[in-house]
């Protein structure tokens, strides 16, 4: 129990530690190479017979005078800056995910999802034994489960995990009506199933992601767009 305990932390520990440390690295370079692009704007629209810009003009004006003068490459960077934390963001999330199922399944610790899972069964059992009677609605049964786990108080990253895989099995292949099938089991079984057919952490869309900011930079660099 203690090991377990110590993986556990080693391991949710690493999980964190790699997600603010994509979203943190990825959030700078989106601030600073946005920060850069709009200043190098700013400079050569400026610089360039503009008589200065409108000097006295609210935020709102400078912008649509930016727009006015650069259209694309104001409006690329505009919208990179704003999409860009939000794709971090999520396909960040994605990675640790998968990344946290592949170090899970090659260390073989997916034993220490099972508890979660036994008694998340176990509760919906004892509360709405009907859902797992003959002819029940599987649907019903799988949104019951979904939720069970995401109310539990057990660790975020591991429930992460379990739903991650949970979402992937289909309820309709299991037999209720067969009292020689411990579903509990089945469960446990597809589970790791899924877990196991998990792709390997990629990172690229981190590097995709910047490298389109810094090849917007360039193009507005050379005034290309």
């Amino acid at each position: 129990m203690n090991d377990n305990f110590k993986y556990i932390a080693k391991l949710v520990g690493k999980s964190a530690f790699s997600f603010i440390k994509i979203n943190i690295i990825g959030q700078i370079f989106v601030a600073l190479l946005s920060v850069i692009s709009i200043l190098i704007i700013v400079n050569q629209s400026f610089g360039s017979g503009h008589g200065g810009g409108p000097a006295h003009a609210n935020g709102i004006a400078i912008l649509l005078f930016l727009f006015s003068l650069r259209p694309v490459g104001f409006s690329l960077v505009v919208i990179f800056a704003i999409a860009s934390p939000f794709l971090l963001f999520s396909l960040g999330n994605k990675y640790i995910v998968s990344k946290t199922i592949n170090k899970l399944i090659s260390d073989k610790g997916e034993n220490i999802l099972f508890p979660i899972i036994d008694k998340v069964l176990n509760k919906i059992k004892s509360k709405q034994p009907e859902l797992f009677q003959k002819g029940a609605d599987k649907m019903k049964l799988k949104l019951r489960l979904i939720q069970e786990i995401k109310d539990s108080n057990d660790n975020k990253w591991l429930k992460k995990i379990i739903l991650y895989a949970f979402k992937k099995i289909d309820l309709n292949e299991v037999d209720f009506k067969d009292e020689n099938l411990s579903f509990s089991e089945i469960i446990k079984n597809k589970i790791i199933d899924s877990l196991k057919n998990v792709s390997k952490p990629n990172r690229n869309f981190f590097w995709i992601i910047i490298g389109i900011q810094v090849a917007i930079l360039m193009l507005i660099i050379f005034r290309i767009i």
